[in-house]
C-alpha cells in the first residue's frame, strides 16, 4: 500500500495567540489557578494587562502553549507556597505582580497577616459577647487583652473560640460568685488575664470577700 507525504507547517503561537488560549480555550490555565487557589480560601482574579505580559513572555520560550505553563509556574510557585494559610482571601493579578513578583507578594503577605489578626480580633470579641450573654455579665476584653489573644492564637495555632474556651473555663463560675458577692456585673480583662487566667480570677474572688471586693476588674 503506498503512503502518501504529508506537509505540515507550523507557525509559532504569537503573543495575541497566547493570550486567546489562555482567555478562551478548553480547561484553561486561568480556571486551573482559579481553582488552586479556592482551594486555599483565596478568590483570584486577572487584569487583561497581566494576562498580555504573561502571554508576551510565554511567546519568548518559543515552545508554543507549552510557554505558559512554563512562566505561570515560575511566577506563581512562591504564590501557592506562601499565601496559604497567610490569611490573605483575594488575590487581584495585576501587570505589578507579573513585572515584580516578589515585591507584591511580600506586600500580600503583610496585608493578609494584617486581616488574620483583625479577624482574630472579632472572633475575640463575639466570643466576649456571647459569654456576657450566656452568664447575665458584662465581659469585656480591653486592647492589651485583645493583642495577646491574638499573639497567643497565632503563636499556638489554635482557633479563637478554642483558646478562649480554654483559658476562660472556670470564669463563669468565679464572676458568678464576685456578683453574689459585691453585685458587680462588669468586668474588663486585660492582658494580665490572658497570661495567667487562673491567677488572675482568683484574686478577683479574694477581693469579693475584702474590702476591695467592689474595685473594678481591670
Amino acid at each position: 500500500i503506498g503512503r502518501l507525504p504529508v506537509r505540515v507547517v507550523c507557525e509559532e503561537l504569537t503573543a495575541d495567540d497566547l493570550y486567546k488560549i489562555m482567555k478562551f480555550s478548553e480547561g484553561s490555565i486561568l480556571r486551573q489557578y482559579e481553582r488552586a487557589f479556592r482551594a486555599y480560601g483565596i478568590e483570584v482574579s486577572f487584569e487583561d494587562e497581566a494576562l498580555l505580559l504573561i502571554a508576551s513572555a510565554a511567546a519568548l520560550e518559543k515552545t508554543g502553549a507549552r510557554g505558559l505553563l512554563t512562566v505561570w509556574e515560575k511566577l506563581f510557585r512562591d504564590y501557592k507556597y506562601y499565601l496559604a494559610g497567610s490569611g490573605l482571601t483575594q488575590l487581584r493579578v495585576t501587570e505589578e505582580l507579573v513585572r515584580e513578583p516578589r515585591l507584591v507578594l511580600e506586600r500580600l503577605m503583610a496585608q493578609g497577616q494584617e486581616q488574620e489578626k483583625e479577624t482574630l480580633r472579632l472572633e475575640a470579641q463575639k466570643f466576649a459577647d456571647e459569654f456576657s450573654r450566656e452568664h447575665g455579665v458584662d465581659f469585656e476584653f480591653d486592647d492589651s487583652a485583645l493583642q495577646r489573644l491574638v499573639e497567643r492564637a497565632v503563636a499556638e495555632r489554635m482557633k479563637m473560640s478554642d483558646l478562649c474556651a480554654h483559658l476562660f473555663k472556670d470564669f463563669q463560675f468565679g464572676l458568678s460568685l464576685i456578683r453574689k458577692n459585691t453585685g458587680k456585673k462588669k468586668f474588663v480583662l486585660n492582658q494580665a488575664a490572658i497570661d495567667a487566667p487562673d491567677k488572675f480570677l482568683s484574686e478577683l474572688v479574694l477581693q469579693s470577700y475584702g474590702p476591695g471586693g467592689d474595685r473594678p476588674a481591670e
